[in-house]
């Protein structure tokens, strides 16, 4: 568990500083799965890239990412962030809690739940 502990805080650190996709190839492996809430699944580290550029190309601006709690178990992390940002038409700001299922040190799956 201490490895799963030691690469979700680098992980996070690099959430932090706005290095996400940075973080996507460091962290996340090739097949990794993402869900946003109830909708449909995006499959692959490649996906999850474009779907993220996509949104950042839209952005004026980020003012950061706050890590307010961060829970450990069994290769299975939860985090709980509020990130604030700019979007094209005003502030954006995100409660968010992420669910991470790691593998061999990369995470293999990743489910958002969001309020904003």
């Amino acid at each position: 568990m201490q490895d799963v502990r030691t690469h979700d805080d680098q992980l996070n650190q690099m959430t932090k500083a706005g290095k996400i996709l940075d973080a996507l190839e460091k962290f996340y492996d090739a097949d990794c799965t993402f869900q946003e809430g109830n909708q449909p699944v995006r499959k692959g580290r490649k996906a999850q890239h474009d779907h993220l550029s996509a949104f950042f190309a839209t952005l004026k601006g980020f003012n950061g990412a706050t890590l307010h709690s961060q829970g450990v178990g069994d290769d299975t992390t939860l985090t709980e962030w509020t990130f604030d940002m700019v979007g094209p038409t005003g502030p954006i700001v995100w409660n968010e809690i992420l669910r991470r299922k790691w593998k061999n040190g990369r995470v293999v799956s990743e489910r958002y739940y969001t309020a904003q």
